[in-house]
């Protein structure tokens, strides 16, 4: 017992990191590459409707880029996912190391060459880095929470928040995980809104170290377990 606690305890660590990460990039791209949404695909969603609603052929082809970049990286993601007995993150390994590696170049051709000049494709790769988490926490055996979109995460810590005070009012329980991801993640949208104009693509770096440990977390998983 013991060790499965201990395992649900880094799971939980892990999921909260995630959403840190989520919430720094999703905030960095609205600010930064034009007013769309790279993890909240409700949100960009919605941004679409407007853009086509309104004739903005410009807002619309971002959010479309998006919605592609997403939907391509969730579906190689979910490709990776291994099929075996891993606990997760070691099953998602494959697919965070696909994500360590999209917000690399991220980072470079952000640097390197701005956002003006490639614009479409900055968002199409923040977009797929959100799909690769976004298949990579489904693996997880952990369910309610999210790490790039909060919506239902918001729903699922009320829910559990009502439950308690059901059956214990003075909420002995302790917090809930669906609860502290919605927070990790707007206090990761809330820092990047902060460091963006003076760190502009070196903010990318805060979810690619958060991304790494992660991945390094399931490798040395995965040996602890063979």
């Amino acid at each position: 017992m013991p060790a499965r606690l201990s395992d649900r305890a880094r799971s939980d660590l892990w999921l909260l990191g995630l959403a840190l990460a989520g919430g720094v990039l999703d905030a960095t791209s609205y600010i930064s590459l034009g007013r769309v949404f790279t993890a909240n695909m409700t949100g960009n969603t919605v941004l679409l409707a407007i853009a086509v609603a309104r004739g903005s052929g410009a807002d619309a082809a971002r959010s479309a880029v998006a919605l592609g970049g997403f939907s391509v990286g969730a579906a190689v993601g979910v490709m990776l996912i291994a099929s075996n007995i891993d606990p997760w993150p070691a099953r998602a390994g494959g697919a965070l190391l696909l994500e360590l590696a999209a917000l690399g170049a991220l980072l470079v051709l952000w640097a390197v060459l701005g956002v003006a000049a490639i614009r479409y494709l900055l968002i199409a790769v923040a977009g797929s880095v959100m799909g690769l988490q976004s298949a990579a926490v489904r693996a997880s055996d952990i369910r309610g929470v999210n790490t790039t979109y909060m919506t239902s995460t918001l729903l699922n810590a009320i829910a559990r928040l009502v439950e308690r005070v059901r059956r214990s009012p003075v909420g002995q329980d302790g917090p809930s995980l669906p609860g502290a991801a919605w927070l990790t993640y707007g206090l990761g949208a809330l820092a990047a809104a902060v460091a963006v104009p003076s760190w502009q693509a070196g903010i990318v770096a805060v979810p690619l170290a958060i991304v790494a440990v992660v991945t390094v977390a399931g490798r040395v998983q995965r040996n602890e377990v063979t």
